[in-house]
């Protein structure tokens, strides 16, 4: 209406004009200036489509990314909810949370990426993810979380060492190395450090990189339990003193039954009340561990014995470790295991292997039978290539079958580090094992304060779970019933407690700056995984490509209005 107005004063004062003369001309010319002025000021748009490359692009920015891995293009929209990416590269808006991003339809991402937590925030928005290369450091390290006093905790990982000179990763304890290793120049190394823990309890141990901390290692030692051993001998022997002696001054508690005649025995209790063990009944074979017996022996067990033997291995988890000798005679203890006994001369003396592990000075001269591989047996002990002690399981229990008859020669020899190792080895995979833990957590990601962490939670009821004594909903598994999700959070890094049915478990929280080598993996991994369950489907790249409102440039009706305009001038000079 303005400009209609507009148009016709104007061009009613050009028509009162005395001259006539092109008259028509400026007539067109005040139109002209009227039309671009009122273009001007409205916001003209036409409509038009755009493809995915010329479309807008929403870009966030997470730590690692490579600032030569980004478009060039200026249509692009980029964020970071990092603090320092910002500071690296300022045009990228800060967020606070992945909230504050507009409806999109496709997010691409640079760098390491999300954590769990984070990418649940997306709502199943479609990603395309541009990965950072193999982060520096520590990428996987694992240790068990729980060891026995007395043994070693093991310490294993990957480094990835992406420098020109070689580095030291090395173990610490109460400020003192405890074992190192050293990393090759641009190579990517498995490592495995040990140490014996010195004290019992929660302990943190460090990992350092040169001088720099890489990360904590949280463990709680166990004090270990008493085994309590039944030794059942058919008579005396070297091997059966020497075991006997050896268990009584390691903490063992010992009940020895030998055969005297037929239903006659001598008893010895070491470490252990004297229960009447004349006679075996599941009251007496409950109170133990495991039992070490000869062949012969075992196999001479009257009815009554044999029988709630085998219950108590198969029902009750009792372990055995049988011996071979000389005797003809049969027990079902056999079972899986053939020994071969080839005729012809003795092998020599060599090293005993149990898994990875190799007796360290002493050899041992093992004789030539060794005991063939059958299914349901495994190799437990081997002296080159033939095995001399072999392990089933029976039931709830397990069954050692040790062909080994002089080991006593190591403490003869003054070699008594390979007697206990070998010893040690047979008892722990065969005694009884404990209850298992009421409670198990594990994480989805490293658990660092000052952000969420999500439990996994292996336990036998529904009860509520208290985090740090703060109470959270837990959420069950549909597909296992016995596990069950929470979430948490601590602001204070170090030991924190989950409670749950009466039972209580410890789980390490780390400062946020430790193990960003394994920080970076696992946001790698899981953003990975999220945009292969979240793929870019045909009906997304329709969307992207629809058509869309584009404003008019100005400049071309500031042209028109500065053209009619100095026409209109000189024409009225003239």
């Amino acid at each position: 209406m303005v400009s209609a107005l507009a148009a016709i004063i104007f061009g009613w004062l050009e028509v009162k004009r005395r001259n006539r003369s092109r008259l028509g001309l400026r007539l067109a010319a005040v139109l002209i200036v009227v039309a671009a002025l009122a273009c001007i000021a409205l916001p003209l748009k036409y409509n038009a489509t755009q493809s995915v490359n010329q479309a807008q692009k929403h870009i966030l920015l997470t730590s690692g990314f490579d600032n030569d891995s980004l478009p060039t293009d200026i249509n692009n929209h980029i964020y970071t909810l990092d603090a320092s990416v910002n500071k690296r590269f300022p045009k990228a808006k800060l967020l606070t949370g992945l909230d504050e991003l507009p409806d999109l339809k496709l997010l691409h991402i640079y760098g390491d990426g999300l954590k769990p937590y984070q990418l649940e925030q997306l709502e199943g928005v479609p990603i395309a993810f541009h990965p950072s290369s193999k982060p520096h450091g520590v990428i996987a390290a694992s240790w068990p979380e729980k060891v026995k006093d007395g043994d070693n905790l093991q310490v294993q990982g990957l480094y990835n060492n992406i420098l020109n000179k070689k580095i030291k990763l090395t173990l610490k304890g109460s400020a003192t190395a405890l074992d190192s290793v050293t990393i090759e120049p641009r190579s990517e190394a498995k490592f495995n450090l040990s140490a014996k823990p010195k004290a019992t309890g929660e302990l943190v141990y460090q990992l350092y990189v040169d001088t720099a901390l890489q990360g904590d290692v949280p463990v709680q030692v166990i004090p270990t339990k008493t085994l309590k051993v039944l030794m059942l001998s058919a008579s005396p022997d070297f091997e059966t003193k020497f075991l006997k002696n050896w268990l009584a001054g390691n903490g063992y508690a010992v009940a020895m039954r030998t055969v005297i005649s037929k239903d006659k025995y001598n008893t010895e209790f070491i470490n252990l009340p004297q229960p009447n063990i004349n006679s075996l009944s599941a009251t007496i074979l409950n109170k133990f561990d495991v039992v070490i017996g000869d062949l012969s022996v075992l196999a001479s067990l009257n009815p009554a014995e044999a029988a709630v033997l085998k219950q108590q291995i198969n029902d009750g988890g009792l372990g055995v470790i049988l011996r071979a000798d000389s005797t003809d005679k049969k027990t079902w203890l056999q079972n899986g295991f053939a020994v071969d006994r080839p005729s012809g001369k003795e092998a020599s003396p060599g090293f005993i292997s149990i898994g990875t592990q190799k007796s360290r000075s002493g050899k041992l001269p093992v004789g030539a039978a060794y005991i063939n591989h059958n299914n349901g047996t495994q190799a437990l002990a081997k002296t080159g290539a033939k095995t001399v002690a072999a392990i089933a399981q029976a039931g709830a229990g397990k069954v050692v079958f040790n062909i080994v008859n002089n080991s006593y020669s190591w403490v003869l020899g003054g070699d008594k580090e390979d007697y206990a190792w070998y010893w040690s080895a047979l008892i722990s995979n065969a005694a009884r094992k404990a209850e298992p833990d009421p409670l198990k957590i594990t994480f989805s990601s490293l658990p660092v304060t000052g952000e969420p962490v999500k439990f996994n939670i292996d336990r036998g009821d529904s009860g509520p779970i208290l985090i740090n004594n703060e109470r959270v909903a837990p959420e069950q598994s549909q597909s296992v019933p016995f596990l069950w999700f929470a979430d948490g959070q601590t602001t204070a890094p170090g030991w924190q407690t989950l409670q749950s049915g009466g039972h209580s478990a410890l789980w390490y929280a780390y400062p946020g700056d430790q193990w960003l080598g394994i920080q970076s993996a696992q946001k790698i991994a899981a953003t990975t995984a999220y945009q292969s369950a979240h793929p870019i489907l045909s009906d997304v790249t329709k969307q992207i490509q629809e058509k869309i409102r584009i404003d008019v440039p100005k400049i071309y009706f500031y042209m028109l209005l500065l053209a009619a305009c100095t026409f209109l001038w000189i024409e009225a000079k003239l």
